[in-house]
């Protein structure tokens, strides 16, 4: 490249020599006149090339394929007829930095084949400003974390157990042991709660061996847990939980509701009855099933002005060993989910701190306590009553930006028949 330092585009001035770099987005190869396009990550800038002037230049564009990599060195200069910011670049050199091939796909390859080419695909305008917001919205979730005294580890992704118990487990060889990639960091979040951290958080990955086809479903999907201590009950992680989003949602320039209705499962299912004449299959009993998630938040909307709406309250019988049961009711867990435009997108409940009835939780899900040794004993010496959620990042993000999966809004989607690229 030019000995002169790139400029982003975005920081392109008329009247300044300037070397710019990035992807030829269009070419417009006239009788007497060129007009290329360049894209970098911060914009787009058009480069004009008068062919009787520069006719080395001209040569260089004749016939290029657009995605090919240049770099060019040459005079901004005011063009108010130009609607990429009134400027343009007429050259004094060009640097050809790659050449490309013609693209495998386009507008009209279906999204099986566009996964196979994942980067080009990427290189779409509209996506690379997805992950800019995503970039954006992490930052304000730790912000606002790190300013309610959380503090972040990163927990081990490989486990000597699954972390739910169930066969929803990737085994790997750990060694010659038989070892397991986590589902979640459930476990590590409740040992920093017995190491006395009172709220703890961390972004990173998950693994479920799931056979799910779905647009909101992935074997590996990254998610924001956090968890804290000396809480009174579920209502206080909820109360934590709407404050960050909001907080994130309002720094995104997209203000939500100040409080998200709140309503237990049974609640939720006169609600549907009286609302929109549905009634949840027998065999969902028990927790929701789609349709009932997307007529809830169809709800929330109408009656609330949310898009978002917990539903509290889940039998023990759908909820891990490890949510905490109410005194009243043995049969209801203090847990919620966090319905977000007609998807579930998070998961969260007070967790059960005393060893005993852990242990009873434990084996009435027909587990063996002793297969969790490793757990348990973290509440042996010592554990402060608490609770904590998880965020599922992809399913926030998709319905964030209205897109049709969870795999529009990931960098590589991992599902049951794709691993590559």
């Amino acid at each position: 490249m030019s000995n002169m330092e790139r400029v982003q585009i975005k920081d392109i001035k008329a009247g300044k020599k300037v070397t710019v770099a990035g992807f030829v987005d269009k070419i417009r190869d006239q009788k007497s006149i060129q007009f290329i396009i360049l894209r970098d990550t911060t914009g787009k800038v058009q480069v004009t090339v008068f062919k009787p002037e520069r006719p080395e230049i001209a040569k260089i564009f004749e016939g290029m394929m657009v995605d090919s990599v240049v770099a060019v060195t040459g005079k901004a200069v005011d063009a108010p007829n130009v609607k990429l910011g009134g400027i343009e670049i007429v050259p004094d050199s060009v640097e050809v930095l790659s050449v490309a091939k013609l693209s495998p796909i386009d507008e009209n390859t279906g999204p099986d084949i566009a996964m196979d080419y994942r980067w080009i695909e990427l290189r779409d305008t509209k996506k690379l400003e997805w992950f800019k917001t995503q970039t954006q919205a992490e930052h304000y979730m730790r912000e606002f974390l790190i300013s309610n005294n959380f503090i972040e580890a990163h927990t081990p992704k490989i486990s000597d157990s699954g972390t739910e118990g169930g066969a929803e487990v990737f085994e790997v060889n750990y060694y010659g042991r038989k070892a397991y990639l986590t589902q979640s960091p459930q476990l590590y979040k409740q040992m920093a709660m017995a190491a006395g951290f009172e709220r703890f958080f961390e972004i990173g990955a998950n693994y479920r061996a799931e056979k799910s086809y779905t647009s909101r479903h992935a074997t590996e999907f990254f998610a924001i847990d956090f968890e804290m201590s000396y809480i009174n009950n579920h209502h206080d992680v909820m109360d934590m939980q709407e404050k960050m989003l909001q907080y994130v949602f309002k720094k995104l320039g997209s203000p939500i509701a100040k409080k998200f209705p709140r309503v237990s499962l049974l609640e939720s299912y006169d609600l549907l009855k009286k609302e929109k004449n549905y009634e949840v299959p027998r065999a969902s009993k028990g927790d929701l099933d789609p349709e009932g998630e997307r007529l809830l938040c169809e709800i929330a909307r109408e009656k609330f002005n949310s898009d978002f709406i917990f539903i509290t309250d889940y039998p023990a019988a759908a909820r891990a060993f490890y949510s905490m049961r109410h005194d009243d009711d043995k049969n209801l867990t203090k847990s919620f989910d966090l319905l977000y435009k007609g998807v579930e997108i998070s998961s969260g409940a007070q967790r059960e701190h005393n060893i005993e009835k852990l242990i009873e939780n434990i084996k009435a899900k027909g587990m063996d306590p002793k297969s969790l040794k490793s757990y348990t004993q973290f509440f042996e010496y010592g554990c402060p009553p608490h609770g904590g959620c998880a965020i599922g990042l992809a399913r926030l993000f998709a319905k964030y930006f209205d897109a049709p999966s969870v795999k529009d809004v990931v960098y590589l989607f991992r599902g049951p028949d794709r691993l590559a690229p």
